[in-house]
């Protein structure tokens, strides 16, 4: 096939100023999401003392992912058949109230309470925002662009969400890192009520799989649980055996069920529908593996090397910087060299980031990271934006939200498998080289986990090559 000169291809990727302001709104949202989801982690610290939590802060740093997991699927098909600028602005009205009664909770049950109602809304507003994208912006140079945009706005807001976290929990207090959501969604729903453009399935009955919804929450609820508290709870306990209980049959029976319905939650065969399948297979791994070094390498510099949660933020946001300008030219790349070959580089690229990394030093470890990290940034998220690519492209105009949900629950689930593996490798490791009050024990430890990282990207780079003529098909 002969491809468009790099001049041609440049005016095809132009945006009109209506798609400029519609990109900057869905992009912006997804950046206020991605910040939302790390900034409480830099805040946990003090939320814990502030509300006199103890323990129980972690629920306040799960309750998000696990909501957002758990409805996400239902957020798409919602949007899909109920009008996705409808769900978008409603949904982030919803998310503006739930960050407003995180930010006054007085009481720790409010504040848990609220940050789950913050997942709910993400549920929605996120498949919405993607499935808009879709609609306003065709297939080609401009979609590949708006998607690349779309990448380096989430890679800002989780790195920003660290820096900004720290910054809000030192100067101002942590009920200012969920207060900040208010006036800056107002002005996301004004913006949004006035350029983005409503789209549905107008085809469908409005009657929602109600079967699938409770299989498909029930499930990744369960699991998503399992995967991130199997080592604080331990792998055998009541809890998380009763959650896998729970998880895996009713995933199994989801799919056996909608494989049947007609209106299914998510017909099982947009799995079949061009690259769609092996690029969310593909977005699981990848997350596994960038989210449990991120994990790793978060202890390493604040717990090993004492750094303090802004100096921390500081240091990732070198390679959040690369990520971003990355993002932002990477479909030149792939109209130059074709979707596969881009996503295997940039696979290829963030193993060699990881490989950099797996021989953590006891002390001055700061270089490696900075190095390994910003290579393993410049390969991922072109890995990402790849696979995203394909994950929407080719997708029937009536699925659009649904397929947008379908790669953000692959991350999250890939985050969960990802941090949840390298955390019980990591305590595994640690224990057999002489325990937690062994300080080298413990790095020992983390380089045993940055290792499983490495494995998740090259399980990553055989999958790809597996399926390459279903990617190869996504070439313009």
């Amino acid at each position: 096939m002969t491809k468009a000169s790099p001049h041609a291809a440049e005016r095809e990727s132009t945006f009109q100023p209506r798609q400029f302001w519609q990109l900057a709104i869905i992009c912006g949202t997804q950046f206020l999401l991605a910040l939302d989801y790390s900034i409480i982690n830099v805040a946990a610290p003090s939320i814990r003392d502030g509300m006199e939590l103890g323990s129980a802060v972690a629920w306040v740093l799960s309750a998000y992912p696990l909501a957002l997991c758990g409805f996400l699927l239902l957020g798409g098909r919602v949007a899909d058949l109920y009008g996705r600028k409808r769900v978008f602005i409603w949904s982030l009205a919803g998310f503006l109230l739930a960050s407003l009664l995180a930010g006054i909770a007085w009481s720790p049950e409010v504040l848990i309470t609220g940050r789950a109602l913050q997942g709910v809304a993400a549920a929605f507003i996120a498949p919405a925002g993607l499935g808009l994208l879709q609609a306003t912006i065709p297939e080609g140079p401009q979609r590949d662009r708006a998607l690349g945009i779309y990448g380096s706005a989430l890679s800002a807001g989780f790195v920003a969400g660290m820096v900004v976290g720290g910054v809000l929990t030192e100067f101002v207090g942590w009920r200012s890192v969920f207060l900040l959501n208010v006036p800056v969604v107002i002005v996301a729903c004004l913006l949004a009520h006035k350029f983005l453009d409503e789209s549905r399935d107008t085809r469908a009955s409005r009657d929602l799989d109600l079967t699938g919804v409770v299989l498909a929450t029930a499930g990744m609820v369960a699991l998503v649980f399992a995967l991130t508290e199997g080592e604080a709870y331990g792998w055998l306990s009541i809890p998380i055996v009763v959650s896998v209980v729970i998880a895996i049959p009713a995933i199994a029976l989801f799919v056996w069920v909608e494989r049947r319905k007609d209106n299914a939650l998510v017909p099982i065969s947009i799995f079949r529908t061009a690259a769609i399948g092996p690029a969310n297979l593909v977005t699981v791994l990848l997350i596994c593996s960038y989210g449990g070094m991120l994990f790793i390498l978060t202890l390493y510099l604040q717990a090993h090397l004492g750094m303090s949660a802004l100096v921390t933020g500081l240091t990732f946001a070198v390679s959040g910087a690369i990520a971003i300008v990355t993002g932002i030219y990477a479909d030149r790349l792939i109209e130059r060299f074709g979707l596969y070959r881009v996503l295997l580089a940039g696979i290829v690229i963030e193993t060699v980031g990881l490989l950099v990394m797996v021989g953590l030093p006891a002390s001055y470890g700061v270089v490696f990271v900075l190095i390994g990290t910003s290579i393993n940034a410049f390969g991922h998220i072109l890995a990402l934006i790849t696979t995203s690519i394909a994950g929407t492209n080719g997708v029937d105009e009536n699925r659009r939200a649904t397929a947008g949900a379908l790669i953000n629950a692959s991350q999250q689930l890939g985050l969960a498998v990802g941090v949840g593996v390298v955390t019980s490798v990591a305590a595994y490791f640690t224990a057999a080289s002489g325990g937690v009050q062994d300080p080298a024990a413990i790095v020992e430890g983390w380089r045993w986990a940055l290792w499983c990282t490495v494995v998740f990207a090259v399980v990553a780079v055989i999958t790809t090559a597996l399926f390459r003529k279903r990617f190869e098909g996504q070439i313009k």
